[in-house]
């Protein structure tokens, strides 16, 4: 009686912890995974990743559970509670609000000891996005940078040179001036602007030499370099004519603008492709890199990490899952984004050439991140833009204004 409830109470305490004791006395581990639910070939794959990883690990059982909304919020708010899965995804924009909270599990350690997953492994700039104070809290998923798509029949039609990765922002507007017919039916412009979201606006800042923060962590994108910026950008529309915004011509936004081929460039990620093959099929198109501004090159780096919690109670377990999932073989099946091994993301370049540029982005690209306050930093950012494209703000106010409302926020 008293070795029965032993065992009782022993199995409750397995269970308890995240462990099954299966016919014949086996103890298997189990483990949650998560990630957001947007990309029907992302969650397949996943799916796929995880019976296999399964099947290959007989002491680990592997829970997938995709969330379809609001990813970011359900995870911080399971973090809080303590409630967080073993492996879960995060975006570099979430890395340093959840980095200050102390709720993520260095990986270093795990790192030193493995033979197949190192940081020299995966490309640079996304290590980087993911590590602080030395220390490295993601491995690196995938990724996206923004590319310059532009348009062969109309560049062919217009008798314009296709760009490459010499152009500079002066040479695309040249280009866009040339490539725009407003009296066609429909209407035919030269480029497409994004009117309410600063993830076009910010590279060309820099590009221009602003900078959104200084060193201290207060806000300086109303300089001279960020006004001229936004008034270069939203001059294509407003002064010079030969942009677009997706709205006026019936849609939603640049992709599908660029698609019906009603602009002739547009700056877009490497969504953009699948999107087009889907529903554009006949469109001619190439890719280059963004082209260049005054102070040089920038571009946006849109990527995700596998990580665990700090509470996870089966880290070693958790780490055979990153670790499997990062692989070579997982990533060679990877089809929605480049790849984040430097050899599997220069196959896939080399196997489509489309994404080449993106690749090349990743070379100087800055994660997609704005501090602790991330999130309110875009919309007042997004705001500005939105404002001066309506023409209710000069770049200069609007600009300011964002600044004081960022700083008002608690700045980065």
């Amino acid at each position: 009686m008293i070795a029965r409830k032993r065992a009782g109470i022993f199995l409750a305490v397995l269970l308890g912890s995240g462990c099954q004791v299966h016919p014949g006395g086996a103890r298997v581990v189990n483990l949650r995974f998560s990630g957001y639910a947007g990309n029907p070939a992302e969650t397949d794959l996943m799916a796929k990743l995880v019976t296999e990883f399964n099947r290959s690990h007989p002491g680990i059982h592997v829970g997938y559970e995709p969330v379809p909304s609001q990813y970011d919020s359900k995870l911080l708010a399971m973090l809080a509670s303590h409630a967080a899965p073993d492996v879960f995804y995060l975006d570099a924009a979430q890395f340093e609000p959840l980095w200050r909270k102390h709720v993520l599990e260095p990986l270093d350690a795990f790192v030193a000891r493995s033979r197949t997953t190192r940081r020299h492994d995966f490309v640079g700039s996304l290590v980087r996005a993911f590590s602080a104070k030395g220390h490295l809290y993601g491995i690196p998923k995938d990724f996206n940078t923004l590319a310059l798509f532009y348009n062969k029949t109309l560049f062919d039609r217009a008798q314009q040179p296709y760009p490459d990765a010499t152009w500079t922002l002066a040479r695309l507007r040249r280009a866009a001036i040339a490539l725009t017919r407003p009296q066609a039916r429909p209407p035919q412009y030269g480029f497409a602007l994004t009117d309410g979201d600063p993830d076009r606006y910010i590279p060309i800042a820099r590009e221009f030499g602003a900078a959104l923060f200084d060193a201290r962590g207060d806000c300086t994108i109303a300089s001279p370099a960020g006004i001229g910026a936004l008034s270069w950008y939203a001059g294509l529309a407003g002064k010079d004519g030969c942009a677009v915004y997706p709205s006026e011509v019936g849609s939603s936004w640049t992709g599908d603008v660029f698609g019906r081929q009603q602009a002739a460039m547009v700056f877009e990620g490497g969504w953009l492709i699948p999107y087009l093959a889907r529903a554009y099929p006949g469109v001619r198109y190439g890719t280059t890199e963004l082209p260049a501004g005054p102070a040089g090159r920038s571009n946006f780096l849109f990527t995700v990490a596998y990580a665990m919690p700090k509470a996870c109670r089966h880290k070693a377990a958790a780490w055979k899952l990153i670790s499997y999932l990062t692989s070579s073989a997982a990533e060679a099946q990877v089809t929605f984004a480049v790849p984040s091994r430097k050899a599997a993301s220069a196959r896939y370049a080399e196997q489509h050439p489309r994404y080449r540029a993106i690749l090349a982005g990743a070379r100087y690209a800055r994660p997609f991140a704005f501090g602790p306050e991330g999130g309110r930093v875009v919309d007042r950012l997004g705001e500005a833009v939105q404002k001066v494209f309506l023409g209710a703000s000069s770049p200069r106010r609007a600009l300011l204004a964002a600044a004081a409302g960022i700083a008002a926020i608690g700045g980065q």
